[in-house]
């Protein structure tokens, strides 16, 4: 009975596993973007090792999250800062307009437009780092490809800025979802990422 409680194959320790997988690939997440120059290293790390944990079912997810990590470590510096100021500049942006909009200063349907050009924005953030942890590009050529597969691809595009703008602001919000919320969106939003991504794979291939 134990033997087979306590199979690696069985349903209850697949799910525990991916449990466990979820909750320390988003720890490991968060003590990656701790100093900050590797906040770029760190989501790629998370979205390649989330991907094939659960959706190739591949074992040693820490291990891989750290190699990935280690890999992107030198080539995702300026694109950290990119992003972080990109980041940074559209969260400016949506307070104010949230602030506008609340005191009567601008329509709730602008606030509406400004929210919906910011949550595509964020979507166009969300493609960067996926795409560093999948191909190999200069820094230029990271970031012009990065535009142009998110502008190729907009519906997946805009959802993916949905689903990581209701994130940050859960984990904004809230302490307990950063234990597992960050590699959840990395799963969910490889739904979106990866047929983007299929075409070229195949080229390369």
């Amino acid at each position: 009975m134990f033997s087979k409680l306590f199979n690696p194959d069985n349903g209850l320790m697949i799910a525990m596993t991916q449990v466990t997988d979820c909750i320390f690939l988003s720890l490991f997440w968060l003590v990656g973007c701790f100093p900050v120059v590797t906040v770029g290293a760190s989501f790629a790390a998370l979205y390649d090792a989330s991907f094939r944990a659960f959706r190739r079912g591949e074992k040693h997810s820490w291990r891989r999250f750290w190699s990935v990590f280690r890999t992107n470590l030198r080539g995702g510096i300026l694109p950290t800062a990119v992003f972080l100021a990109a980041f940074c500049c559209l969260v400016w942006l949506m307070v104010k307009l949230w602030n506008a909009a609340a005191t009567g200063a601008m329509p709730w349907m602008a606030f509406s437009a400004g929210a919906l050009v910011g949550v595509l924005a964020l979507g166009i953030l969300s493609v960067l780092f996926p795409v560093l942890s999948r191909f190999e590009n200069s820094f230029a050529g990271l970031l012009k490809n990065t535009v142009l597969l998110a502008l190729a691809n907009l519906p997946r595009t805009l959802a993916l800025g949905i689903v990581n703008a209701a994130a940050v602001l859960l984990c904004a919000r809230f302490i307990f979802p950063l234990f597992f919320l960050p590699s959840l969106a990395a799963l969910v939003g490889s739904l979106f990422l990866e047929p983007m991504f299929r075409p070229y794979m195949q080229q390369e291939a």
